[in-house]
């Protein structure tokens, strides 16, 4: 290893043990563990009248059958004898939930103290009392109208392949999201590190003995590293987590974890990679540039990892596309827009070479572009440069 090697080994392991720290991550985990544990505990106290099962008392049957009126989720009570003062007063008291009032089979009434999420579950089991009552009157057999109701399974094949299975898409779906927690980890961790150290002038001493560019190459790999760490830490919890749910329901957990193809987990890792090293890489550049972040109209631009993710969305609904096609090979929209078009629609074989090829040569000038603008930018207080003479230094460097 050679002495600028060691160098950006050097600044990474510096900029990736000053930010992260185990300590701080299990913590962190704990906190979240044991909040997560007292909002359930509160949850389930506020919810504990919701999940009860409401005492309903029916005025009228109007044309049902009351030996019909069973149901696991609702409580009905015969009160037909019995006065609406009365009814009233028990409800007012709370012994009642609700007066059900059936005036016909298309019309009826609820009285309740105010708005309940047992609500939805009365109309449903109203429709069912309503649909046997008609099948009767209109002399209907219910296996008849069933297979009605049942409507047509509509199986999809490709023409030039067969469906990939829910566990890749799903697998899309995580890697896109994984991709955005780095990002945006990786645009705190630096623009507080490169805009602390301008606005404290430690770089200004540091790059007098360290070539700029082996400065931030340290910077951008390890605080890549960071949110890579992060990302690898909470998407293992969250396996675990699945796992043990699986488990306790019984679900074919290892039967979905087969469906799942190994070349396109390698590219959805390659793209992954990929996109954080060429992200960051542009945020360590624009960092560089600014004086304060709490002022600094440059702080808007942590928003453009979203819009690849926008345009993903797109790609579900239309993904053979003229347009999303060239934006699944499109370097700043590929990491996103790719792993979808893989996973809806069947690929050309060297449109993943061509994007990966692209993505990667696009880092790679992220990275020189970043070094010749910190090397610039650091020195320089006041006002902020534009993206033209940013463009412009790195042109003439």
């Amino acid at each position: 290893m050679n002495n600028q090697l060691r160098t950006v080994w050097n600044v990474t392991k510096w900029e990736y043990t000053r930010f992260f720290k185990w300590i701080d991550m299990i913590k962190g985990t704990v906190f979240f563990l044991a909040f997560g544990l007292i909002g359930g505990v509160i949850g389930f106290w506020v919810a504990s009248d919701t999940l009860s099962v409401p005492e309903i008392a029916i005025h009228q049957y109007g044309e049902f059958d009351k030996e019909n009126f069973q149901s696991k989720e609702l409580r009905f009570s015969d009160r037909t004898n019995d006065s609406m003062e009365l009814l009233l007063e028990e409800l007012q008291a709370g012994s009642l939930d609700g007066i059900l009032t059936i005036v016909s089979s298309d019309s009826a009434t609820i009285r309740m103290k105010s708005q309940r999420g047992w609500l939805l579950s009365l109309r449903q089991f109203l429709k069912e009392q309503r649909t046997e009552l008609k099948l009767q009157e209109f002399n209907i057999d219910a296996t008849v109208f069933a297979a009605i109701e049942e409507g047509m399974v509509l199986h999809t094949e490709f023409d030039r392949g067969s469906e990939s299975s829910s566990a890749d898409k799903w697998l899309a779906g995580i890697a896109i999201f994984l991709v955005l927690i780095a990002v945006f980890m990786g645009f705190a961790y630096q623009f507080t590190a490169i805009t602390g150290e301008k606005q404290q002038r430690i770089t200004e001493q540091v790059i007098s003995a360290i070539h700029p560019q082996t400065w931030i190459d340290g910077k951008i790999l390890g605080i890549t590293g960071i949110g890579l760490t992060y990302v690898v830490y909470y998407g293992g919890l969250g396996l675990i987590s699945v796992v043990a749910l699986v488990n306790f329901t019984g679900a074919p957990f290892g039967e979905a974890l087969a469906l799942i193809n190994p070349g396109l987990l390698l590219l959805f890792l390659i793209l992954s990679l990929l996109g954080i090293l060429m992200i960051n890489s542009f945020f360590a550049g624009i960092a560089a540039t600014i004086d304060d972040p709490n002022t600094s109209q440059k702080s808007g631009l942590m928003m453009i990892p979203l819009y690849p993710v926008l345009f993903a969305f797109v790609a579900i609904f239309n993904a053979d596309s003229t347009a999303i096609q060239i934006l699944g090979m499109f370097p700043l929209t590929s990491y996103a827009i790719l792993p979808v078009r893989l996973v809806m629609t069947q690929v050309a074989w060297w449109e993943p070479i061509v994007a990966i090829a692209l993505l990667a040569a696009t880092a790679w000038i992220f990275r020189l572009w970043a070094g010749k603008i910190f090397a610039t930018g650091m020195m320089m207080y006041g006002k902020e440069p534009t993206i033209k003479e940013m463009v412009h230094w790195f042109r003439r460097s």
